[in-house]
């Protein structure tokens, strides 16, 4: 397997796992319940995954962080999505 095979798939896995945090998210939003703060925490999550997964694309190490902010600014500031 290549490296940009690799990388492809792990691009995707990061970005399958933010499509099922926000999933997650949509789906206790529409329930009767207030769940307002797992809302949050997997809006958190989807986001975090997203950027972890457009870091890992352009070849960007990223630290063990769950700040959006740290994480977003090692984005290339052309970077958009």
């Amino acid at each position: 397997m290549s490296g940009s095979d690799k990388t492809a798939r792990e691009v995707s896995a990061w970005l399958s796992y933010a499509y099922l945090d926000l999933k997650a998210a949509e789906t206790l939003m529409k329930g009767a319940n207030n769940f307002s703060s797992q809302v949050c925490f997997l809006s958190q999550q989807a986001a975090e995954k997203a950027i972890k997964a457009a870091l890992i694309f352009l070849g960007i190490e990223f630290p063990f962080s769950h700040d959006l902010d740290r994480l977003r600014e090692l984005l290339t500031e052309d970077w958009t999505c």
